[in-house]
């Protein structure tokens, strides 16, 4: 089986998810070539390393059709032609592309109906309460993603939504949002031994809640500031630390000011994502507290490493990463009340965020690249009639 493998932009998430394909393709005698359309970023501002590294190694089957640019800039026909030239030339038998809306993706879901001759994955984690749902829209959507052939997806809710789309359940499965679980839990592990460095670098204080989120209305950063104040964990010296940054930021700082919180919540603008194992490592737990999102996959992080979380319901995560009352808290979006009090029991409660940690790490070894790669593959086969093993479609 010959697997064509497209995305916008191959960053430091991307990376492992596809060396797992790989490794598991070659492993089965499969073929599998990557099409990254743009070398720069529109996402992340920070370098990316394990993009740089994974390019620097010059692997093979790869290219990028346009290096010097970046999703924003453009370039619509110019992409259209020479991935059209890469498919005709590589022959797939299954194409794999990052979403379904996306240029490059309409561009193959074009060039499918106009050939039929290979089978055409999306990959995404849209779900269906992510905000407020206009029905002509539903509906054209629904026009073009029943043109697609399968879909990986992050979970059951985004399974669900797929089927509203067009996507049969059986022409789906789980596991897009996946991290290198075993790369956060050995850095996590590094800078638990050497916790005064990392305090001391980012200037962390002692104890600290976690909240990983863009300044933006819909991530609730006020209310996380709100529950925070509302707790009374900071005058048990349990501080909160943000990182992120956006459009809000000067609401989120008045916000600290207004309520003399200074002292106790530390910004971190912008934080490398190698970085990162060390701020969970250090903290007591995450909170992500969204209107909606997608996934949450600063969740997955903290999971692994061994920290546990508090959600909202409307996070992607919730249900299937974060088990209410068994790995964090599941709260209402926009429920400050449960929100503080969720907060201020796993704040005091030490043998309660060690039994929740105990159940994140558990549960979190299950949500790695293997699991992308494999649902990935078993989905290709199914499509297209190759011979294959049983696996998890969970």
């Amino acid at each position: 089986m010959r697997i064509l493998f497209v995305i916008g932009n191959l960053g430091d998430y991307h990376v492992p998810r596809y060396e797992a394909l790989v490794r598991l393709a070659l492993s089965r005698g499969d073929d599998v070539s990557l099409v990254e359309v743009f070398g720069k970023s529109g996402v992340y501002e920070f370098p990316q390393d394990r993009r740089e590294k994974f390019f620097s190694d010059r692997p093979a089957h790869t290219v990028t059709l346009l290096a010097d640019a970046g999703e924003a800039d453009g370039h619509g026909l110019k992409v259209s032609l020479r991935l059209c030239a890469v498919v005709r030339k590589f022959k797939p038998d299954v194409v794999v592309t990052l979403g379904y809306s996306t240029s490059y993706s309409i561009c193959l879901c074009l060039l499918k109906m106009a050939s039929e001759r290979f089978s055409l994955i999306y990959m995404s984690d849209s779900k269906a309460d992510d905000g407020k749902r206009n029905a002509v829209k539903e509906w054209l959507k629904r026009q073009l993603v029943s043109r697609f052939d399968g879909a990986l997806v992050a979970g059951e809710k985004h399974r669900a939504y797929a089927r509203s789309l067009g996507i049969p359940m059986e022409r789906s499965r789980v596991g897009f949002d996946v991290i290198d679980v075993e790369y956060f839990a050995r850095l996590s592990r590094a800078a638990n031994a050497n916790v005064d460095e990392v305090r001391a670098r980012h200037q962390l204080p002692q104890r600290y809640i976690l909240c990983v989120s863009r300044f933006v209305e819909r991530k609730n950063v006020d209310l996380v500031i709100e529950a925070y104040a509302k707790s009374g964990l900071d005058v048990a010296d349990v501080s909160l630390v943000l990182v992120g940054q956006g459009p809000d930021e000067q609401k989120v700082l008045e916000q600290i000011r207004r309520l003399g919180l200074e002292s106790r919540v530390v910004i971190l603008s912008s934080v490398a994502n190698q970085e990162m194992p060390g701020l969970y490592a250090c903290a007591e737990f995450v909170v992500l507290a969204s209107q909606f999102d997608q996934w949450g996959l600063c969740i997955n992080e903290a999971f692994a490493a061994g920290k546990p979380a508090i959600v909202t319901r409307t996070c992607g995560v919730a249900d299937e990463l974060v088990l209410d009352d068994i790995n964090g808290f599941v709260v209402e979006p926009g429920d400050v009340a449960t929100l503080t009090h969720r907060i201020r029991l796993l704040g005091s409660d030490t043998a309660l965020r060690e039994r929740f940690a105990h159940n994140a790490v558990s549960l979190i070894r299950n949500w790695t690249p293997l699991l992308f790669a494999e649902n990935l593959i078993d989905l290709a086969e199914s499509l297209t009639g190759s011979a294959g093993r049983t696996r998890d479609v969970r």
